[in-house]
């Protein structure tokens, strides 16, 4: 009995051994010797003893290769953390990563990440917000003067052209032109229609006591390093974190007369020199709050409304 048993082991690992060697054939591994049966118990026992400690080591390696991936793949992370926490220069723009390895048993792939960061502009880049400021004709600090001019748009009494108001600057630039009105679109400048109650302050008018029918100034500005810019009506205080550009009085056309914008005119103006008499053009009034859909006692009625602009 315990001989055919060894007989029935040894004709298993010979059926086997033939097996592996038609697996092996490419690779010229025994294949010949194995087939005319040349090859004796202890050789096949070899061959066998091979491919197993040959199958272990491949184990070992895949296994080593996968931790130090993960280890790879760890220190990165905590290289990008470090990094973060790094303070930047200005002029640091596009730095690409290190570069990340992914590895298997055949393949090692790269993968290359652009690090796009928040934070200054680089240096040469400058950020900030443009504003008019209506009524002067220069800008407050912290901003600088783009140009300044005059205000303009539509006639009172048209029902057409544009109801927004300009800054005219004061040397117009001409294209191709043909002296003589053969448009029916106009740009007429502004004047002050000051009624009973004059809220403006007159210290920047020299000898001029009340503003009715002077033309007013504007200036454009740029604020710097603040790119973001509010005008809020009935306010004279920015809210917290935000910086005051200058604060005044709110003005738009005569209810009865055609509409235009609401704009805020500084709280000191300036006119522009030469502008005094009744011209007419487009005419600014001071708006006053009117009770009723308007929450009132919060509003007044009749009082006139402020206003401020802001940036941050």
């Amino acid at each position: 009995m315990e001989l055919c048993k060894k007989v029935m082991f040894i004709v298993f690992l010979f059926a086997l051994a033939i097996t592996l060697s038609q697996e092996t054939r490419a690779l010229g591994l025994y294949g010949e010797d194995l087939e005319t049966g040349t090859m004796g118990f202890k050789d096949v026992t070899e061959l066998l003893l091979q491919e197993m400690r040959c199958r272990s080591i491949q184990n070992k390696q895949q296994r080593q290769i996968n931790l130090l991936g993960n280890l790879a793949r760890k220190l990165q992370r905590q290289v990008q953390d470090i990094t973060q926490k790094l303070p930047h220069s200005e002029d640091e723009e596009n730095l690409e990563e290190p570069p990340i390895f992914h590895r298997s048993a055949n393949k090692t792939h790269t993968r290359n990440k652009r690090n796009i960061r928040s934070g200054p502009l680089p240096s040469g880049i400058a950020s900030g917000a443009t504003y008019t400021r209506w009524g002067r004709k220069t800008c407050p600090p912290g901003a600088e003067l783009v140009y300044d001019g005059v205000i303009g748009g539509s006639l009172y009494t048209h029902n057409g052209g544009g109801s927004d108001l300009q800054c005219l600057p004061h040397n117009p630039q001409w294209g191709t032109y043909k002296d003589g009105f053969q448009s029916s679109a106009f740009m007429y400048g502004a004047e002050l229609e000051i009624q009973a109650n004059d809220p403006f302050n007159k210290v920047n008018t020299g000898r001029i006591r009340t503003l009715q029918d002077e033309t007013p100034v504007c200036a454009v500005c740029r604020s710097i390093n603040r790119s973001s810019q509010v005008m809020i009506p009935a306010r004279r205080e920015c809210p917290e974190s935000w910086t005051q550009e200058y604060n005044g009085y709110l003005m738009s056309s005569h209810h009865g007369h055609k509409r235009s914008q609401f704009v805020c005119i500084d709280g000191a103006p300036e006119v522009n020199e030469g502008g005094t008499g009744n011209q007419n053009g487009a005419l600014l009034y001071v708006v006053e709050a009117k009770c009723g859909s308007l929450p009132c006692p919060s509003y007044v009625d009749g009082r006139e409304l402020t206003c401020v602009v802001c940036s941050k």
